[in-house]
């Protein structure tokens, strides 16, 4: 997109539709929040099937929140019509299990005169404590971690036929068709 002259890369987000479920209050749960639950399946009433989220989150909320939205209420864009700026989380991609040559850059051992040691790691400590000291590396799985962006701006909200979706500032490193949590401050 033009945005002041300068030509600025933009990510397009869909909003999907939320409900609220229901409330968490202070006397039953300890803490006050709003459980907001979107794409809704409903499944056949006469079979005794009940309703279910694909994803639930829960949300702090204030009482004046609370006295103007009706748990049932769906959650569209108009929450983001006075927002300039949000938050973004979303879960990094499991990369499975990865080698110490990856994660660490461990250097390559020498690969002439038929030597079978080329990615392995080398010393893992000493004999007596009977167990790997913890700052030496060691294989493990990539991805799979809370992955938050501040302040990143929104720039408009496209509405069309039965969709809604979000122009956000700079492009975003996420996998496609991944969920995203626009956090509002």
């Amino acid at each position: 997109m033009w945005i002041d002259d300068v030509f600025t890369p933009v990510t397009i987000v869909k909003i999907l539709p939320q409900e609220i479920i229901r409330y968490k209050n202070q006397e039953k749960d300890w803490y006050v929040c709003a459980v907001i639950g979107s794409e809704k399946k409903e499944f056949k009433k006469d079979k005794w099937q009940k309703i279910s989220y694909k994803q639930i989150s829960e949300f702090e909320v204030n009482d004046e929140f609370i006295k103007n939205h009706e748990t049932g209420e769906k959650l569209d864009s108009w929450i983001l019509e006075w927002i300039k700026e949000l938050d973004i989380v979303w879960q990094s991609k499991w990369k499975w299990y990865q080698w110490v040559m990856k994660i660490f850059h461990v250097k390559w051992w020498p690969k002439t005169h038929w030597s079978k040691f080329h990615r392995h790691i080398g010393s893992l400590g000493n004999r007596k404590p009977r167990r790997t000291m913890k700052w030496h590396p060691h294989a493990k799985h990539l991805g799979n971690k809370r992955v938050t962006l501040k302040d990143i701006k929104l720039l408009d909200i496209i509405k069309r036929e039965n969709e809604q979706m979000a122009v956000l500032k700079w492009s975003i490193p996420w996998p496609y068709n991944w969920i995203l949590k626009l956090l509002i401050k």
